[in-house]
């Protein structure tokens, strides 16, 4: 297995492309973050049938020389640019756009200096287990539509995704996000698997997520318009956080 790693890695160099060797705890989402490219892609490029990889493991990864998003439904260019840090006028130039209108499955070009980088994992930080069953529900939620008081197949709301997560792990939390933080033991020190609260109007805390590890959290983001996974340590994120609170959730789901 190893000679065959070395060769596949020996053909990739030769040919130009760029290959990624998978480290512990690292996921299919934060090593497509840190190439600027998509899960969706690296599972091509690999022949991937699922999102399960192996530390060692040699992953073939887009360049990151032409880095794009693809547009979701109900995206703006304003919530794109806020999510890659850049402005809508860098966007409309570099994509020679003459309005503010997008369609979905548009391709945009993004400027390669925005794009976030993968923060670097504090030294001894538990990873949660690719294989878990936390991980593979909220896997299952990706790209499903944000609504707000949506709770539906169809569209979520950041608590009822939390709560729809838990819920197939056999754990009851309550519906809404200042619910959720008030029933709640607080965390102290992030583990995977804690909720992770903000609150972008400055009061009282009105957003939730599920803390994965590596500084990456997964929500249903009001910005990005669907189920998203998101640096935690990200400046806009960062700003508005105000803590954890951890659900009786058995090790085994974790």
């Amino acid at each position: 297995m190893r000679l065959l790693a070395l060769l596949f890695l020996g053909l990739a160099l030769a040919q130009g492309e760029l290959t990624h060797v998978v480290a512990p705890g690292e996921t299919l989402f934060s090593i497509a973050r840190r190439y600027g490219t998509t899960v969706e892609e690296l599972k091509r490029l690999n022949g991937l049938q699922d999102f399960l990889i192996r530390p060692g493991q040699v992953l073939r990864v887009s360049p990151a020389q032409d880095p794009t998003h693809v547009v979701a439904p109900g995206e703006t260019l304003f919530s794109i640019a806020r999510r890659y840090g850049t402005t809508v006028e860098a966007l409309k130039a570099l994509n020679g756009l003459e309005s503010d209108e997008l369609q979905a499955g548009q391709v945009l070009r993004l400027p390669q200096r925005t794009l976030p980088e993968a923060p670097a994992p504090p030294p001894q930080e538990e990873a949660l287990d690719p294989e878990s069953p936390l991980l593979r529900s909220v896997l299952r939620y990706l790209g499903v539509p944000y609504k707000y008081g949506a709770n539906s197949p169809l569209a979520l709301d950041c608590s009822a995704f939390v709560a729809q997560v838990y819920a197939e792990l056999g754990v009851a939390l309550p519906r809404t996000t200042h619910e959720q933080w008030r029933a709640l033991p607080e965390a102290e020190g992030l583990k995977p698997g804690d909720l992770v609260f903000f609150s972008f109007a400055g009061r009282e805390v009105d957003h939730v997520g599920i803390y994965l590890g590596r500084g990456v959290f997964a929500h249903a983001s009001s910005y990005g318009s669907r189920v998203v996974i998101e640096s935690l340590e990200a400046p806009f994120y960062q700003k508005a956080y105000r803590g954890a609170r951890r659900p009786p959730l058995p090790e085994a789901g974790r």
